[in-house]
């Protein structure tokens, strides 16, 4: 099977597993799937667990003006009973018990709710979701396992237009955000490909494999390209030791790289480098694609490997900025790392699915450029 078939198959299997959501049995079931992958091409994979208190929504809603408006709560925040929160709805500021804001993707707008988070100047918040398309679109926890601020509820932007009413009108309404908590673990797939000078620091081939929903084009063609290097990398045979990891709890603080981390102390920048397949590499509907590097030598290897095999363009992005959680984990410990991140217009979203959400051709060249990379990285 060629390249392009591989990473068709391990796409479409990813998708069909279901919610891709931390601790959960889909997640469990996602990271002995993507072992057996690894071990099909003669890698020693192993499951490092970590445990964390999983979030299970229960009764998550906002009753008002006679809807039943769902949602999902944010896993970094608090909750409440099965009786909710009764009182008032109002914009942010208003003083109301229950106040209404809005989040898009890392946009400015976002401060507000952060701001209203931490001031607890309302009992309860809602947050409308306003994804670039319709539907529910869940923010990352980004303190978890800590927890701050009132409950939130987060709902689809297409209550946006009612919500606004409501909160004008200063309506009675009720915000439940119930969840169960349950003891349960999730599993970085970690190994190692030996290098004929294992003294050598060791290259670092990192992606994130969970996240909310499917999230086909989100987190399917990072595991693809991951795949794919670490079949390269076994074909070449590197001079160095090459650690691949895939983690979990991306969307739960990148819970999954710091435990890496914790088992490793110093890896960051012990390591001679890392690559990293951060979010929606070869998104069929946005073609636009960044990657970073935090020295000049990085940078001009990838950008002369990507321009060399990528079937979309990709900017650099300037000097002292990255791309990509885990890697700014990395970059900000003094590690080195090369990161990549695509466009995509479903990000977060429910239907953001296999096959209409995928340009394997994009997810290809983009393998392929960074095979180049890495072969060359560990061949050094």
């Amino acid at each position: 099977m060629d390249r392009k078939g591989r990473i068709t198959r391990v796409i479409s299997e990813f998708d069909a597993q279901g919610w891709h959501r931390t601790g959960t049995p889909v997640d469990h079931e996602s990271a002995r799937w993507l072992a057996d992958k690894a071990r099909e091409l003669g890698f020693a994979a192993e499951l490092e667990s970590f445990d964390l208190s999983r979030v299970d929504p229960r009764e998550c809603r906002l009753e008002v003006n006679g809807e039943r408006i769902p949602g999902l709560p944010m896993f970094d925040g608090t909750f409440t009973s099965s009786r909710g929160i009764k009182g008032r709805i109002g914009t942010l500021g208003s003083g109301a018990a229950i106040g209404l804001g809005r989040v898009t993707r890392g946009g400015a707008e976002n401060r507000g709710l952060d701001d209203a988070r931490k001031s607890g100047s309302h009992q309860g918040l809602v947050a409308v979701t306003a994804g670039d398309r319709p539907g529910l679109m869940p923010m990352n926890a980004t303190v978890f396992p800590k927890s701050f601020g009132p409950p939130v509820l987060q709902v689809a932007r297409e209550t946006e237009a009612q919500l606004q009413e409501s909160a004008e009108q200063r309506l009675e309404a009720t915000l439940t955000v119930a969840v169960e908590r349950t003891e349960a673990e999730s599993f970085n797939v970690v190994g190692r490909i030996e290098g004929r000078e294992p003294g050598l620091p060791p290259l670092i081939v990192m992606t994130p494999r969970s996240g909310w929903w499917q999230c086909a084009s989100e987190r399917g063609g990072g595991i693809a390209c991951w795949l794919e290097l670490m079949r390269s990398i076994i074909e070449e045979g590197p001079r160095r030791d090459v650690i691949f990891v895939a983690t979990s709890a991306h969307e739960l603080g990148l819970m999954g790289v710091h435990d890496f981390m914790r088992r490793r102390p110093g890896i960051e920048t012990a390591a001679f480098a890392w690559l990293h397949f951060g979010a929606n590499i070869g998104g069929a509907l946005d073609p636009s694609a960044r990657f970073s590097a935090t020295d000049s030598e990085l940078e001009t290897m990838a950008s002369t490997a990507l321009e060399q095999h990528s079937a979309n363009p990709v900017e650099a992005v300037p000097r002292g900025t990255t791309v990509g959680a885990e890697s700014q984990v990395i970059a900000g410990l003094g590690g080195r790392v090369t990161a990549m991140v695509g466009g995509n217009p479903l990000f977060h979203l429910e239907s953001d699915r296999w096959p209409d959400a995928v340009d394997v051709d994009a997810v290809a060249g983009f393998a392929s450029a960074y095979s180049d990379v890495a072969i060359e990285l560990s061949g050094s």
